[in-house]
């Protein structure tokens, strides 16, 4: 896929038994709706199952990943747009961000679907057909897109998507978030949830879409990257604060993740 540059939005149908084929961190937030079917999503250390009607709001830097929840095909729409591309309305951002930050589902009513509907194929349609106005229509539009959500997410009485008999598979996912530094193995994670290893490494895949080990790597990635832009830190040192045994080895999944060395990671993103 093209490199994205301020914003984005595809519309797909997918087949039965499609799940992304690694996992995924990026540094734009994403608006996903789900037009029809069903899919369950693994969003930094919950699982949610998403319904027709369902919004998913994944804001940047989270590790997420989407799986199939039965055998049915399934279709979406999603905007994805960097915060750059909106850095004047700062207010909008902050409040989007908190809004969705720890809750990133919500449910429409058909005519919420509608109007949603409405407004992605409107910023579909200045990426697909670029004139010298589109970024100036299209950043309104997504503001009019966060707006409608805001709002709607201040009506929800409480949490969307939650599936309960995922509990335990969340547990051993906020365990691993909460202990990351720490040398975990998929014995010790196992037993903090009282099951057998294997078990634990089937249900663990089945519920979220990771592999254990994969998924603690992510963790420990996604802490380095914050480290790195909020740390004076050397490169060294946060490998080793978060739980790489090595700053080589940290620097080679660091690369294969996020397509640069953590230095170039830390000087491209570094805030003036």
């Amino acid at each position: 896929m093209a490199e994205m540059k301020n914003f984005r939005v595809t519309q797909k149908k997918r087949e039965s038994y499609f799940e992304m084929e690694n996992s995924h961190v990026h540094d734009f937030h994403e608006i996903y709706y789900l037009v029809n079917g069903m899919r369950r999503y693994f969003i930094d250390d919950s699982i949610y199952t998403i319904k027709k009607g369902d919004v998913v709001v994944i804001l940047k830097g989270t590790i997420h990943r989407t799986t199939y929840n039965n055998e049915k095909a399934h279709e979406r729409m999603d905007c994805k747009f960097r915060t750059e591309f909106l850095k004047a309305d700062e207010k909008l951002l902050r409040d989007f961000e908190a809004a969705f930050s720890g809750s990133p589902v919500i449910s429409l009513a058909p005519a919420q679907r509608d109007h949603l509907a409405h407004i992605l194929k409107g910023i579909r349609s200045e990426y697909e057909n670029p004139d010298d106005m589109s970024d100036i229509n299209a950043r309104a539009l997504i503001q009019c897109l966060m707006v409608f959500l805001i709002r709607l997410k201040r009506l929800q009485a409480s949490p969307v998507g939650f599936d309960p008999d995922d509990s335990l598979m969340q547990e051993a996912a906020r365990y691993i978030r909460a202990n990351f530094a720490s040398p975990l193995t998929l014995e010790s994670i196992a037993a903090h949830v009282n099951t057998s290893p294997t078990y634990f490494s089937k249900k663990f895949k089945r519920a979220t879409g990771f592999g254990c080990r994969e998924y603690l790597v992510n963790v420990r990635l996604q802490e380095a990257a914050k480290m790195l832009l909020q740390t004076s830190l050397s490169i060294t040192d946060i490998a080793l604060e978060c739980g790489f045994n090595s700053s080589n080895y940290f620097g080679d999944v660091f690369r294969k993740a996020n397509g640069v060395s953590p230095a170039e990671y830390r000087k491209n993103n570094k805030l003036s």
